[in-house]
């Protein structure tokens, strides 16, 4: 559980985000709510206010979700018990919720994300007239399925819109940067009419922001589709829900999270718009453009942390580095070879990425100690003879036990010093 000022301090700052920065930047559309309710954002000369519009809807609603975690969870600091039923369906209630805000709010970003490369009017609107189109043609296909008739009113409109779109792909717009269709240079297609629009995945669009986003954006979304997209599966019945792996203090991190989209989404919004107010708007702006931290880690997760032959930790086992590889998308992984015994016993060795391991001893400095080993006067000659006569095999066993030996002592001298302070 983090310390009740320091996450009450971070509750206000995404609330302040959230809700006082959306609204300033919304007052500064030039778009009231009657308009927003009457006028469909395509039919807009430039839909990109009513489009940012509705993005902010979606941030303040955070917001306020914001608000009521942050009572909620300061209403109590006990420490629930693990055979506490009820805290349990609350805390998983908790983070259900913020799993669906999360998952709104990462489909938003990506978006966003993705508009910077089409960041002009014609592109929203033919982003929003597809949507339009494909939400009609499911329509009628439903009617078709379960009624047994389609509306020939609503057949008249889809065939106005397909008339749209078709006259702006002729004379606005470049369709090879329809981002948001499955298909790069995906003109109209008839099976459109029947089947629907093709839009692309988020797999897709999220693999399309690797080059695009900001370092704070990649780091609130994910270093990958799993880290990006995984809460969708939390908002889906599964019976693993209840598993071991079950942790009351993740429910605040879940806060974190959904904040730190908000922020990111703020600061997108304002370089689409090409708009930064003065106030909230400004001074979150500046905190962004200074804060070098989320460049950094995302940075490390394409740095060579270790070599061959070094030794590292990884998910709690020392090990030693046997080969470096890096992704298409430059993340780099190892393949380690362990040195203590392994979780599984058969299995010797494993692949971690760069951010599952810390380095704990360079290949270099283990050779330094074997040298001492077998030059040093201090020791006895026959076992310096024995380290020199050892076969290259063994020497590399003993060397990566002493390592570990090493790191757990340090362990062990840092956890007695914790619990004398405390």
């Amino acid at each position: 559980m983090p310390e009740p000022k320091d996450f009450q301090e971070s509750c206000e700052f995404y609330i302040t985000v959230a809700i006082k920065a959306a609204d300033d930047l919304r007052n500064a559309l030039r778009l009231d709510e009657t308009q927003f309710r009457r006028i469909t954002p395509a039919l807009w000369q430039d839909p990109r206010p009513a489009f940012i519009y509705s993005v902010l809807d979606e941030v303040q609603k955070a917001g306020i979700s914001i608000m009521d975690w942050s009572q909620k969870l300061s209403e109590t600091d006990r420490k629930p018990e693990h055979t506490d039923h009820l805290i349990r369906l609350v805390t998983r209630w908790q983070q259900d919720e913020q799993s669906f805000r999360a998952r709104k709010l990462a489909e938003i970003l990506v978006d966003l994300i993705c508009f910077s490369a089409t960041n002009e009017p014609d592109y929203y609107r033919d982003y929003l007239w597809l949507k339009e189109f494909d939400s009609t043609v499911r329509s009628l296909n439903d009617q078709h399925e379960f009624f047994g008739f389609k509306r020939r009113n609503t057949e008249y409109g889809l065939q106005w819109r397909e008339r749209d779109i078709k006259q702006a792909e002729n004379k606005r717009i470049d369709v090879s940067k329809r981002w948001y269709l499955r298909r790069k240079q995906a003109a109209f297609q008839n099976e459109w009419k029947t089947s629907g629009v093709p839009f692309s995945s988020f797999r897709q669009r999220y693999i399309r922001i690797l080059d695009l986003a900001l370092p704070n954006e990649l780091a609130a979304i994910g270093k990958s589709y799993i880290h990006a997209y995984g809460m969708s599966a939390d908002i889906h019945f599964t019976p693993h829900d209840s598993s071991s792996a079950f942790n009351e203090d993740d429910v605040y991190l879940g806060v974190h999270r959904v904040g730190l989209l908000c922020y990111a989404i703020l600061i997108r919004c304002q370089k689409l718009l090409d708009l930064v107010l003065e106030g909230v708007n400004a001074t979150i702006r500046k905190m962004h453009d200074e804060n070098v931290g989320p460049a950094t880690l995302v940075a490390q997760l394409k740095q060579e942390k270790a070599q061959v032959g070094d030794f590292v930790w990884a998910h709690g086992d020392i090990c030693r580095v046997a080969e470096v590889r890096k992704s298409k998308f430059g993340y780099v992984s190892y393949r380690v070879t362990y040195v203590e015994p392994p979780p599984i016993a058969e299995i010797k060795e494993d692949w971690f990425a760069a951010f599952e391991i810390r380095l704990v001893a360079t290949k270099a400095l283990a050779q330094q100690v074997l040298t001492q080993l077998q030059t040093d006067p201090e020791i006895p000659e026959d076992e310096r003879a024995s380290f020199k006569n050892m076969s290259e095999d063994k020497r590399d066993e003993l060397l990566g036990k002493a390592v570990a030996k090493i790191f757990r002592l340090q362990q062990q001298i840092v956890c007695d010093a914790k619990l004398r302070n405390t």
